[in-house]
């Protein structure tokens, strides 16, 4: 029997069927190799030699580990959104209720309140107010700031059907108080019209002013001597006062009456007591700063000397009457 063994130095070779696992020989003196697949490729395994033992295990297990989903994120609860739903319509309805900001109330007829002097200079004009109950009163007053007219009226499809005197407006044509109708052309003009029987008379504007004021008043002739004709023409006397201190007395005496007038809109339309139109009386509210008297320069006072005035209250506040004392002896009255 023919014993033949391999040489010593021959190692056997083991070779493994193709599959999955691919194991390669390594030499004897090299350890064990691991080769990670990537993503794509499956476990690839270095096996050492059939004759040598395996690498012992390591001391602490090896962890690899792969990156996979974080955790997915959970929708909003479904009441979450039904408590905010909830505060946006309480939060509403609270801001409806107490912090909403409401318009002011419209006052209808406003724009007709007011003084009103007639657009083309010729003295006196409107005075509107607004009674208690919603009406309003219309007063007139003529060139001199004498009242000639007062009509209580209704406000009708934005207008004011008012009784006006055209006659103490300067206008021909129109006897005695004839109906006009009062409608506004923005927050400062009114324009009035009226018809006087088949005669339509031309419409008359007015503007709003702070106070009514007088026509200019007309200069006053003086009196001239007339000489003799067998005698030298004798000069008259020299007046008390200048002519320009009787046309200060006279701008005082205006200023004076339109304080009246003024206080009469504020008191139901009547003037006031003589009590009221001195220095430091009711009247002082109106005519700020008070006049002074150009012959004296004291303050202007009751009186009948050069620069003073006399003012009387008739019929119980229903009219009135100024007198102003000029130079000479002269004297200036309103209305």
């Amino acid at each position: 029997m023919d014993d033949r063994r391999p040489p010593d130095d021959t190692e056997p070779t083991r070779t493994t069927p193709p599959g999955d696992e691919t194991q390669v020989m390594p030499p004897a003196s090299e350890g064990t190799t691991q080769v990670l697949p990537g993503d794509d490729a499956g476990v690839t395994r270095v096996m050492p030699a059939g004759d040598q033992a395996p690498p012992p295990p390591p001391s602490q297990p090896t962890l690899v580990m792969t990156r996979g989903r974080g955790p997915e994120r959970q929708g909003v609860p479904w009441w979450v959104w039904v408590i905010v739903a909830l505060a946006i319509v309480a939060g509403a309805a609270f801001w409806y209720s107490f912090l909403r900001p409401t318009a002011e109330p419209v006052d209808v007829g406003q724009e007709f309140v007011g003084t009103w002097a007639p657009e083309s200079g010729v003295g006196g004009g409107l005075v509107i107010a607004e009674t208690a109950d919603g009406r309003f009163t219309v007063t007139q007053y003529d060139a001199q700031l004498q009242r000639v007219d007062s009509t209580t009226t209704d406000l009708v499809d934005d207008r004011l059907e008012v009784g006006i005197r055209a006659s103490a407006f300067g206008l021909t044509g129109v006897t005695g108080s004839a109906q006009g109708t009062l409608t506004p052309e923005g927050g400062d003009r009114l324009r009035l019209t009226f018809a006087a029987g088949a005669a339509e008379v031309e419409p008359m504007y007015f503007v709003r002013a702070e106070v009514l004021l007088p026509a200019p008043p007309s200069p006053t002739p003086t009196p001239s001597p007339t000489p003799s004709p067998s005698l030298p023409p004798t000069p008259s006397p020299a007046p008390s006062g200048s002519p320009t201190a009787d046309q200060q007395t006279v701008a005082n005496i205006a200023k004076l009456q339109v304080g009246i007038v003024a206080f009469a809109a504020e008191h139901d339309n009547l003037y006031p007591s003589p009590q009221d139109v001195i220095q430091g009386g009711g009247l002082v509210q109106f005519v700020d700063p008070w006049p002074t008297n150009p012959f004296t320069g004291a303050p202007m006072a009751p009186g009948t000397s050069p620069g003073s005035y006399v003012y009387e209250q008739l019929n119980g506040g229903q009219a009135y009457r100024l007198t102003g004392y000029l130079g000479n002896g002269l004297t200036y009255v309103v209305p």
